[in-house]
């Protein structure tokens, strides 16, 4: 199922992914307007369990279970540490230094500029192998803009 949703360098194929959550909020849908639908006709309290069962519960339960799937495909376990690939820690560390380039020309960018410093040390602390050197090259880049506007404010 992961290769079906997922391509292998783990993004969404988010076509597959629309039509699946459409077609299952659909039936879900589907049968709680049939129970309604079902009550117009019928007075039969056997035949209205036996719909409940079939087109309220077990039209859900593919939803409901797909959307498990997903949230337990996506866990994140406190306690544990969390490891992000070589690609997902390059694109960390090109949205920091992106956020980073732009806070500098902002009246807050002293505040920006030490979150933004905090963040990337954190994902050099996480990162492993060669994009570790990347991600404190990262660090420091941010620290010299951030020590770059200290110096200019207090001038």
């Amino acid at each position: 199922m992961n290769d079906f949703y997922f391509q292998p360098n783990g993004r969404v194929r988010m076509r597959r992914m629309a039509i699946t959550m459409a077609t299952l909020i659909f039936f879900a849908i589907f049968g709680t307007g049939f129970m309604i639908f079902i009550e117009l006709f019928t007075n039969n309290s056997g035949l209205k369990v036996a719909w409940l069962v079939i087109f309220v519960v077990l039209a859900k339960l593919p939803l409901i279970g797909f959307c498990w799937w997903l949230i337990a495909r996506n866990m994140e376990i406190p306690g544990r540490p969390v490891v992000w690939s070589a690609d997902e820690t390059r694109e960390i560390l090109q949205a920091l230094t992106s956020q980073a380039r732009h806070s500098v020309d902002m009246p807050d960018s002293g505040a920006r500029l030490a979150y933004l410093s905090r963040e990337s040390w954190h994902v050099a602390d996480k990162a492993v192998g060669e994009v570790k050197a990347d991600a404190v090259g990262v660090a420091l880049e941010i620290d010299r803009l951030a020590s770059r506007h200290k110096h200019r404010r207090g001038a």
